[in-house]
This record gives structure tokens, C-alpha cells and sequence, in this order.
């Protein structure tokens, strides 16, 4: 994922985060907390798939080629 990509990602999820929290009338220290909260959960669901999908390519590259030592 490029330079870009990520700062549009981040962009846009503070985009929504700010329109949510005008829509309940937040004031800027509840904006931040909640700010930090949907990052923190962004931050852990991309570790997980991350995980996840190396786990995967590991077991498919084994599942090629048995004798290959994938670590």
C-alpha cells in the first residue's frame, strides 16, 4: 500500500469519525477520544487480517511445495 493510499485510508476514516461526531454534537475532547478509539480498533483489525492472511500464504506455499521451509 503506498504512501497515498494510507493517508487517503486515514483521511477518509477522520472524515467519517468528524461527521459522526457533529452528528451527536461532541465536543472536541470526546471527538478525539472517540477519534482514537476507531483508529485503535482499525489499527487491530488490519494487525489480524495481516496475520491471517500470512498465515494463509504460509500453509499454501507449504501445501505446494512440502519440502520448502516456510518461517
Amino acid at each position: 500500500m503506498s504512501e497515498a493510499q494510507k493517508t487517503n485510508w486515514f483521511r477518509a476514516l477522520n472524515d467519517r469519525v468528524s461527521d459522526l461526531a457533529e452528528t451527536f454534537g461532541l465536543d472536541d475532547t470526546q471527538v478525539n477520544r472517540f477519534r482514537d478509539f476507531a483508529v485503535q480498533i482499525a489499527k487491530e483489525q488490519y494487525k489480524v487480517g495481516s496475520k491471517s492472511g500470512a498465515s494463509w500464504a504460509f500453509k499454501h506455499a507449504r501445501e505446494k511445495n512440502p519440502q520448502a521451509r516456510t518461517t
